[in-house]
This record gives structure tokens, sequence and C-alpha cells, in this order.
């Protein structure tokens, strides 16, 4: 009897140990809410992908653009900001397969806003930012 009894406390008190990290405080960094719009040339980005990322590098936060809207959560402090998008080039086909024609796409977004980017933002303690960015050729 007395084994079951030391065999119970023991697999008690192994669930309080773990059930006492449940519910706490998330781990890792703490982020903030950001929302906004990405527009080229004056006209809502259809579909692409932003990223932020933290000019130590350390961290990244990325999201779709669906009808020029996009939403993440970021770490707090200065951020470098990449924007991609891609769209068909009009009567280019590839056919990599035979029989079948698959359209070229190209990134349509300069480089200065990707692969060569100078956008920049300040994420600060404040949850619910907007950051909206209006890019241009």
């Amino acid at each position: 009897m007395f084994v079951r009894v030391g065999s119970l406390s023991v697999l008690m008190l192994a669930s309080l140990v773990v059930g006492a990290g449940c519910g706490g405080k998330p781990s890792g960094p703490v982020t903030y809410k950001i929302a906004g719009t990405v527009q080229f040339n004056s006209a809502p980005v259809e579909v692409g992908e932003i990223i932020i990322r933290s000019q130590d590098g350390k961290h990244a936060a990325a999201s779709v653009i669906t009808n020029g809207k996009y939403e993440l959560k970021a770490t707090e402090g200065a951020k470098i900001v990449e924007v991609t998008a891609l769209r068909d080039v009009p009567g280019k086909f590839r056919e990599d397969n035979p029989g079948e024609k698959v359209p070229v796409r190209e990134q349509y977004i300069p480089a200065k806003y990707n692969a060569k980017t100078t956008l920049k933002l300040t994420v600060e303690t404040n949850d619910n930012l907007e950051a909206n960015f209006d890019l241009a050729k």
C-alpha cells in the first residue's frame, strides 16, 4: 500500500510541476501587432509578401499581402522592411513539361523595396501599430 501511495504522490507532484509551467507568460520575445496597407504606384498590391526584420538579423516576421492589406506581429526596435510581389508576364510562357504552358512570372516591385531595400520602420511598445507603405518606381 505504501508503494502505491508513494507512487501516487510522486505522480501528483510531477503533474503540479508540469502544470505550473502551463498558462504562464509565453516564452520568447515580446511581439506587437502591426497592420497596414501596401500600394505600388498608388494601387493596392493584390498578392505579395511583406517581411519585417530586425537590423541585427535576430528576428523576422512575415505576412501575406492580400488586396493591399497585411497584419503581423514583430519585436520592438528598428526594422528593415522588404516587399515582394509577382505577376504574370503577358504573352510569355515556360514549357518545362512538354505540352504544358505555364505563365512566366516576374518580380514587379523594384529591388529598392526588397533585395536592396531602403524601407525602415521602428516598432515601439505599442500594440496595434499602423504602418502603411506607398511604393513607387
